[in-house]
């Protein structure tokens, strides 16, 4: 038998297998996807699938890219560069982030699990050659494997929150603590979004997921918001005997980031640190209320203009916020709680609104009492929504507040890079400060 033959027959024998290391990890661990048992230097495609479920419906997410294998017939994802598909480059959480809604799904699909006691579990596929989409719709792979990502460590646990008017879902590690205590809010989705709370608890923070519209009997909309609702969050957090003593943290993104900035300004006594989040230096769209009085508030006055193949794009309705004067009173007024660290989070692509620009307004405001207790992470490329790398990082999204598809802003690529970046960096500032013990930035 010649060398050939022997060659010919040990490729007969080679299995087709796709594997995913580890096979159970965290939403922000990497894994490590490998093939292998193909002929040397062919053509390959590895795609990822996953499912969104909710009571109405399932909605499906995809992404592929294309590989070339080795001599020995291997292709390492964490080593090798994508040459096509959805991403290219040495990308090796590449087939998670670049999901995006399969073919037929809705324009502004969001891949966000509203129960983080669950993992998304992410379906991959290994196909011979070079396929796009369409293809792989209905090309059987030549092997398969699945990835559990979990938000939520099994070390946590979840406190459904019913306390007075408050509302939420409370994660925190088990065990007495205490814990450094954070409150987290997202922005005009509304309901309750559980997923950063989940993954902070999972990094050994006591995180309250707090909601503030469309959820249960709070506010249908933004109209009836009360200062004090988030003062009794601080407080009834603070009051926890599982949460570290010495004040808390809050974590905002969009309008859950200028409320965080407005709650530690009339309330600086339990607030310890703020994470902003493509926030406002102003309170936008509608008052807000304390003592049944309204605060000063900018609505924003431009008009939505129309719709760009099904997408809207407002980004110029609030120009209106660049005419205020530096000592408007419309400004939150951060100077009222010197002893609170802040860090602001910005994409330099966003489309929802300038949160570049209102973040440096604020560290302006800081500024001019003399106070330095600020950082700011700028990223080129990123666009409003940065939450926890790689899961699907699209942009835009169905938006309840303009009952439509919101051109959000960046890129997958840019936003990712972002969150890869930040993520860590905000988990450390928690830590530093959350709680007694407070260090200076």
């Amino acid at each position: 038998m010649t060398n050939q033959h022997v060659r010919h027959l040990s490729n007969l024998a080679k299995k087709w297998l796709l594997s995913v290391t580890p096979s159970t990890s965290m939403i922000d661990q990497q894994v490590a996807i490998k093939a292998t048992g193909m002929k040397a230097n062919s053509h390959v495609t590895i795609r990822s699938v996953a499912e969104k479920k909710t009571d109405e419906i399932i909605e499906r997410f995809e992404s592929h890219a294309h590989y070339k294998a080795g001599d020995n017939g291997e292709v390492s994802v964490p080593d090798q560069a994508a040459s096509g598909g959805l991403y290219t480059g040495t990308e090796p959480m590449g087939l998670f982030w670049s999901m995006v809604p399969s073919p037929g799904e809705r324009l502004g699909a969001r891949f966000i699990l509203r129960d983080a006691t669950k993992p998304m579990v992410v379906q991959l596929s290994l196909y011979e050659g070079q396929l796009d989409t369409a293809a792989l719709q209905t090309t059987e792979p030549k092997a398969t494997a699945a990835a559990e990502r979990w938000y939520m460590g099994k070390d946590v646990e979840r406190i459904e929150v019913e306390h007075g008017r408050l509302r939420g879902a409370l994660f925190k590690p088990k065990g007495p603590g205490p814990f450094p205590g954070v409150i987290d809010m997202f922005g005009t989705a509304g309901g309750l979004i559980e997923i950063r709370a989940a993954a902070l608890a999972s990094h050994g923070f006591a995180s309250y997921a707090l909601p503030y519209f469309a959820y249960k009997d709070l506010p249908k909309g933004l109209q009836n918001l009360e200062a004090e609702y988030f003062r009794d969050a601080v407080d009834w957090l603070c009051d926890q005997p599982y949460v570290k003593p010495g004040g808390v943290g809050i974590v905002g993104v969009s309008f859950g980031a200028t409320l965080a900035l407005q709650t530690s300004a009339l309330f600086p006594k339990k607030v310890s640190s703020v994470i902003s989040i493509n926030g406002s230096h102003v309170f936008p769209i509608d008052p807000m209320t304390l003592n049944g009085e309204e605060l000063p508030y900018v609505p924003f006055d431009g008009v939505i203009p129309e719709p760009v193949s099904g997408v809207y794009d407002v980004f110029d309705t609030g120009k209106n916020l660049y005419d205020l004067q530096d000592e408007d009173s419309a400004f939150i007024k951060l100077e009222n709680n010197q002893k609170c660290k802040y860090l602001f989070v910005t994409g330099e692509a966003d489309r929802t609104w300038d949160s570049c620009f209102y973040a440096k307004k604020s560290i302006e405001q800081l500024k001019r009492y003399g106070c330095s207790n600020y950082q700011l992470l700028s990223y080129p490329g990123a666009g409003h929504l940065l939450e926890i790398p790689w899961a699907p990082a699209g942009s835009r999204f169905w938006s309840p507040l303009i009952n439509g598809v919101l051109e959000h802003g960046g890129t997958p690529f840019g936003n990712t890079r972002a969150m890869e970046d930040s993520w860590p960096k905000m988990i450390r500032f928690l830590r530093r400060h959350c709680g007694i013990g407070n260090s200076k930035l």
